[in-house]
């Protein structure tokens, strides 16, 4: 809160005399959030006038359309800076500016017939169908922001001392938001508004995909496949199969299809069809589970396993696309439900199979034909809590592919040559051994290296940038147990000689700034260690852009890589941690520069590479006995 003194409402009025039309009340909240925002105050006047201004109309207004058909109802609405259309069949938007000088207030019906006019050819932006949406949040705090006029700075608003303001204004149009939508969707039709509610996908794509073509057959579509059908629908691209043989696109089994087959044109450009594939199907009346096994190249089983599914198990589309993208998102679905005896029967069961393809390397997604063969000897329930640490061998995967990666030579690529050779036919048994006996290996590696290249006390003492900034004091959580973190190679050496894994070779790649690292002790004994990085969403951003929202815990490991149980104390004791971070209770540094560059550790010892090489060596001897 800034350090200027309050005014009163009266001195006010006498500055400027336009706030007479603002009662006593109005001018006191506004000089509220002047203060808040550290308005000056030869700006005051200016603030207040253009911040109650512009909070007398909401921007959210729906106007139902004059019509010649009864049966046909046209709406016209406009939310924060959009404008929605529906013309009595599908919806439609387009986005809005301050040029464009839109109503603020609810215009009468024959002035919004005369403004539909004006955006006849704009119609190219995303409808909003719920305010229980990302875009609805974002379109609320669009709206607070404009209240502010010119007077907001750039970047304010992410700053958590003036959430006093934006919280309660963009809950407020929110509601406002939600109220226009109620209003905006009575005048749908509410059969097919049922149907893609069902399917927990309230999209404008599958809402027009529905109102288009066999109305009662496209809507038979949807009930007999919830899941697959909104995940066809909103895709970038149809699916259709590639003969990787002939290097062409198949021909199809049905004639009513098989005009829709993509064809490269004679500049190599790929035609596509822009009908949707899915809508031919279903007006056709062709045998849904049939085409869609074709199509996607799946198991006719698994096809109709997923017509069984809940969408409240599985996921809805618009889940699936969000953490999958849009290129083909019901891969993983349908690898579930091609599993036989595992297929996942519930919420639980998806989550878990879920969370292990996360953990799995695209090398081993790449390479696995053969799901059945590479699960073989792992548990049938998805319940079982075996399944965390299969994810997590499956994960430690990563380490020898990226050993590989950093080394070169012949040496390295015929590592990488078995590997993926191994990979391709292995079950989970053999991986396990092969990544088990790649930790044992590294502790050997590590020592011979010592040997011919000592480590000085200085490189072992040389810390990196912590990511907490006070570490003078453990972190004891509420059971008891303290959080440390480690801050140079002397560290994780007595952290590796405590739990017997090979965090003692993490430090190259904290010195990069890659990851950061933590111990959770009970009366100093480590019991466990963390590594956390910083995700996808934070490549590419600026230090004032980051914020603890982008760092995840990549994992958690105990004695000889065991992890710890869900809910055991370790577990509470570091999840206490992490609510800590996310929240931003603790004052966190998230500049991680790579200091690699500077120290001859790394540069002029070459130790990394020698590191690798050795890696590639062991990998070669181990699998040319397999």
């Amino acid at each position: 809160m800034s350090e200027q003194k309050r005014q009163s409402v009266l001195g006010l009025r006498l500055l400027a005399p336009k706030l007479e039309k603002f009662s006593d009340r109005q001018i006191e909240v506004a000089q509220t959030w002047a203060l808040q925002f550290n308005v000056p105050p030869s700006q005051l006047t200016s603030f207040i006038d253009t911040y109650l201004s512009s909070t007398v109309h909401t921007r959210c207004w729906c106007v139902a359309l004059p019509s010649t058909d009864d049966q046909t109802r046209r709406l016209l609405a406009r939310i924060g800076d959009h404008l929605q259309y529906f013309d009595g069949h599908q919806v439609k938007a387009c986005k809005i500016f301050s040029k464009d000088r839109v109503h603020k207030r609810k215009p009468t019906a024959m002035v919004a017939q005369q403004l539909l006019l004006r955006f006849e050819k704009r119609w190219y932006a995303d409808v909003l169908l719920t305010s229980f949406c990302k875009s609805a949040g974002e379109r609320a705090k669009a709206l607070s922001i404009e209240d502010l006029g010119s007077f907001n700075r750039r970047g304010f608003d992410w700053t958590a001392s003036n959430n006093r303001y934006f919280n309660p204004r963009t809950r407020f149009y929110l509601k406002q938001i939600g109220s226009t939508l109620k209003q905006f969707c009575q005048c749908l039709d509410q059969e097919l508004l049922f149907a893609i509610r069902s399917a927990q996908c309230p999209s404008p794509k599958l809402y027009n995909w529905l109102a288009q073509g066999d109305r009662k057959r496209r809507l038979q579509a949807l009930k007999a496949q919830p899941v697959l059908i909104p995940l066809l629908v909103l895709a970038d691209q149809w699916p259709w199969p590639w003969d990787g043989q002939q290097q062409v696109y198949m021909n199809c089994p049905w004639d009513e299809l098989q005009a829709w087959r993509p064809y490269w044109s004679e500049d190599r450009y790929l035609i596509s069809a822009e009908e949707c594939l899915v809508g031919r199907i279903a007006d056709a009346g062709l045998p849904l589970s049939d085409t869609l096994a074709w199509l996607l190249q799946a198991p006719r089983a698994a096809v109709r396993y997923l017509g069984q599914q809940r969408v409240f198990d599985t996921g809805s589309a618009l889940t699936r696309i969000s953490r999958e993208g849009p290129q083909g998102p019901w891969h993983r679905l349908l690898l579930g439900a091609s599993l036989g005896n595992r297929r996942p029967l519930k919420k639980a069961h998806w989550i878990t199979l879920f969370a292990l393809l996360d953990k799995i390397p695209y090398q081993l997604l790449d390479q696995t034909q053969d799901w059945n063969r590479l699960l073989s000897g792992c548990p049938t329930d998805w319940s079982d809590d075996n399944w965390s640490k299969i994810a997590d061998d499956f994960r430690d995967l990563n380490e020898l592919f990226n050993n590989v990666d950093e080394s070169d030579g012949p040496a390295s690529g015929e590592a990488l040559q078995k590997l993926k050779s191994f990979i391709a036919t292995a079950s989970y048994h053999q991986i396990a051994s092969l990544v088990n006996g790649f930790h044992l290996a590294l502790i050997d590696i590590r020592e011979a290296l010592d040997a011919v290249d000592p480590q000085t006390r200085t490189d072992s003492l040389t810390p990196w940038k912590p990511l907490l900034y006070s570490t003078s004091t453990p972190l004891v959580s509420p059971n008891g147990l303290q959080i440390i973190e480690l801050k140079c190679p002397a560290d994780l050496d007595a952290e590796h000689r405590a739990l017997g894994h090979c965090i003692d070779g993490y430090d190259y790649s904290a010195y990069r700034g890659i990851c950061r690292l933590f111990s959770v002790r009970e009366n100093g004994k480590s019991l466990a260690s963390a590594e956390i990085q910083m995700d996808e969403s934070a490549w590419g951003e600026t230090l004032a852009k980051l914020t603890p929202k982008h760092l995840v815990t990549i994992q958690l490991r105990g004695l000889r890589n065991r992890t710890p149980k869900s809910g055991s104390r370790v577990d509470r004791a570091y999840q206490w941690f992490w609510a800590k971070i996310k929240s931003g209770e603790l004052a966190i540094n998230l500049e991680w520069p790579d200091q690699t560059l500077s120290m001859s550790r790394y540069t002029n010892r070459n130790r990394k590479k020698m590191h690798a090489q050795a890696c590639a060596e062991w990998i070669n001897q181990r699998l040319s006995r397999t």
